[in-house]
């Protein structure tokens, strides 16, 4: 009954009707738990723009580290505000969100729109967590005319940083 149900809830995020789709995303955040989480990781790639964004919302809202992975990817959506939502799950995961777009950054420099959610993640993160000297360089880095170059290195200073704090 569970799976029929969530299921269903999934379907929905697909729906034309936006009241449908808020709905289906607000029971699924009710619901919770990691199948739920699987299955809105399963979303992000959806090819319609309305679901990717309904499913990082509600990623967002249930704040599950099983989905760090999948919403790092999605920082490189061609969709601006499917970033921007991918970002603030991102962040909502906290030190997890961090020390995953770190090691994004690290294979995908070279990706201007991974780097603008990178920034955008990081210098919330920055405020959050007190992570300022680690993080300072990767946004200096992020910030600067050669991203694909810098940002690499710095990110795993960064990453050899946290994990020497822990």
């Amino acid at each position: 009954m569970f799976r029929e149900s969530m299921d269903k809830l999934i379907e929905d995020l697909s729906s034309n009707d936006s009241m449908v789709r808020q709905r289906a995303r607000e029971q699924l955040v009710l619901l919770g738990g990691q199948d739920v989480t699987r299955a809105l990781v399963g979303e992000l790639v959806d090819p319609r723009r309305h679901v990717r964004w309904e499913a990082s919302k509600a990623l967002t809202e249930i704040a599950d580290p099983v989905a760090a992975f999948g919403l790092m990817h999605t920082l490189d959506d061609g969709d601006e505000d499917v970033r921007w939502v991918a970002g603030e799950g991102l962040i909502a995961l906290g030190k997890v969100g961090l020390i995953t777009v770190l090691s994004g950054l690290e294979q995908r420099a070279d990706s201007s729109c991974f780097c603008l959610g990178a920034h955008h993640v990081l210098h919330d993160l920055n405020k959050m967590c007190g992570c300022g000297e680690a993080i300072a360089p990767v946004l200096e880095a992020l910030e600067g005319a050669e991203p694909a170059v810098m940002v690499p290195l710095e990110a795993m200073k960064a990453l050899i940083t946290l994990k020497t704090e822990n």
